[in-house]
């Protein structure tokens, strides 16, 4: 388990340089390390790394998706280690997790929406094992993620399918991302590097010619309580990094429940204005339940 990991983390570095989170916590600084408190164990890395640590197995335990996966003690001062590199990290003081809880997700009746063409494939609506990437698909031929973006001209990057009455929305997942150049994550105090190496993935990008979608898909048997905003986070500055004109580009998360019974869509927008990690502004929030 991840927590447990990071406590022995916390302890490593405490034992290389006692009191150093509390000076961290109590200091303004946003990140560690930082020019104030540099990486004891190596001051000309801007990031720790699982080396540095002599803990191994890094893709166990650094990356973090869910609020369990971190110890009491970085809940309780809202630090949250962020991946930054191949097996790299720096520590962030603010929030990472979005808290699902707190969105009144408005009911749309689905029986007035209508799918995006004259039949649903039969592989989308036999009972295999699903992952996002289908329950992504489904949601685009039910006609819900048209509905929610309000745009019946989308396509996947170049490519578009021209039908009797309109382009169709095409299905495509964009899959794992390798950075060969460096990102900047940036926040309103400040910024920090993500070395090339690092690795994300991206579940699905849809576009049309005015804009570029970047969805975040979970699924369960219940409804997840949050979410980590890294999942779109980098997605979003990698595409800008990689973008020459600059096209607006939207994110979104999809929470998907599924059982035997029936299955319920919510689909929420975001924006981070002028892309700095902590300026998140709550845009739309639907639910759909087929």
């Amino acid at each position: 388990m991840a927590q447990k990991d990071w406590e022995e983390v916390i302890g490593i570095i405490e034992d290389k340089s006692p009191g150093l989170f509390k000076k961290f916590l109590i200091s303004e600084q946003s990140f560690l390390p930082n020019e104030t408190f540099p990486n004891p164990f190596n001051e000309e890395h801007s990031n720790f790394s699982a080396s540095d640590l002599g803990k191994g197995k890094p893709g166990q335990w650094i990356p973090v998706y869910y609020t369990k996966d971190i110890p009491e003690y970085f809940r309780e001062n809202s630090v949250v280690p962020v991946r930054a590199g191949p097996a790299e990290f720096f520590f962030y003081k603010g929030e990472v997790f979005f808290d699902l809880k707190s969105v009144d997700f408005e009911k749309i009746d689905t029986d007035r929406i209508n799918p995006i063409e004259s039949y649903i494939p039969v592989t989308l609506k036999a009972k295999f094992q699903r992952n996002e990437n289908a329950y992504l698909n489904k949601a685009i031929a039910l006609g819900y993620i048209n509905h929610f973006v309000d745009d019946v001209g989308l396509a996947v990057f170049e490519h578009e399918i021209e039908t009797k009455t309109h382009k169709r929305l095409l299905y495509g997942q964009f899959g794992k991302i390798k950075i060969t150049n460096p990102l900047q994550f940036k926040t309103s105090k400040g910024s920090k590097t993500l070395h090339p190496g690092f690795q994300f993935e991206i579940d699905l990008v849809l576009e049309n010619r005015d804009e570029i979608i970047i969805f975040e898909a979970k699924t369960g048997s219940k409804p997840f309580d949050n979410f980590s905003i890294l999942q779109l986070y980098y997605p979003l500055i990698y595409l800008r990094s990689i973008i020459d004109e600059p096209k607006p580009i939207r994110t979104i998360f999809m929470d998907i429940t599924a059982t035997e019974k029936k299955e319920a869509y919510r689909l929420l927008e975001v924006r981070f204005n002028e892309d700095l990690f902590d300026e998140l502004e709550v845009l739309s929030a639907c639910k759909y339940v087929k």
